[in-house]
């Protein structure tokens, strides 16, 4: 079943992306779980780094249909074989570091070449002009929040540890970094734009990131890998993210 993603992987590289790549890899993920394998993550992996990949031409609408069928790949990987997940971690820590960035826009009324510094990183099915929305955050949101859900690994006679119900949250602690450096970047690049309701709309989700987070792991953040902007901007979401451990909102 999975030879299939090799072939598509090559037809990915020769002739381009279409939507329908993208909803086969979703229907075998979602409906067969238990017969993938590591080589098949690593696989699903390579494939949605492709999509992902910034393009110097765009379609010339916006295919929303594509973001939101890979984070229905990603939240099908985390509900069903954790198993799988949990030894690629990095993997799937980078595909939602480029799913970030591809909620953000170019600034209103650049000049054509940052315009084209900005739409190159973009893929090939995000029009810079159509930028994704509201809803797309709101996709992004609840696979965010699922990685700290509890779920059990759909294989074929499973072990007793795989009938325990765990969730991803203490190996995943490890790398989130990756994803809130993503989100802070975005905020402090001055060519590009996150849009107030969709940086309202991931909140939620950053904050369970955030929950995950000790202490010592969020400030080697701090020291090592934010400038000063970056600093100001991880200050301002902590701040949020304590606000609303308080009070019990979120």
């Amino acid at each position: 079943m999975f030879g299939y993603l090799r072939e598509q992987h090559e037809a990915f590289r020769c002739s381009g992306l279409t939507f329908a790549d993208v909803e086969v890899h979703q229907g075998l993920v979602s409906k067969k779980p238990a017969s993938i394998r590591p080589q098949n993550v690593t696989s699903i992996w390579t494939f949605l780094s492709r999509i992902l990949a910034g393009s110097k031409a765009h379609d010339p609408e916006t295919n929303v249909a594509i973001f939101h069928e890979i984070v229905s790949i990603l939240g099908a990987l985390v509900r069903l074989r954790r198993d799988l997940v949990v030894t690629t971690l990095p993997h799937l820590c980078n595909i939602i570091h480029q799913l970030i960035y591809t909620l953000r826009r170019p600034r209103p009324l650049l000049g054509a070449k940052q315009y084209s510094i900005v739409a190159d990183t973009l893929p090939v099915w995000i029009n810079p002009s159509h930028p994704l929305g509201v809803e797309e955050s709101k996709d992004l949101t609840r696979l965010l929040t699922s990685l700290s859900t509890k779920t059990l690994v759909r294989v074929h006679n499973p072990s007793a540890e795989l009938r325990k119900p765990e969730s991803l949250t203490r190996p995943l602690s490890k790398h989130v970094t990756c994803i809130l450096q993503a989100y802070l970047d975005v905020l402090n690049d001055p060519l590009c734009v996150l849009a107030a309701d969709i940086r309202r709309e991931l909140q939620p989700g950053l904050f369970v990131l955030c929950d995950m987070l000790n202490e010592h792991t969020r400030d080697s953040l701090m020291v090592s890998a934010l400038d000063a902007g970056g600093k100001a901007a991880m200050k301002g979401l902590w701040r949020e993210y304590e606000k609303q451990r308080y009070t019990g909102k979120g």
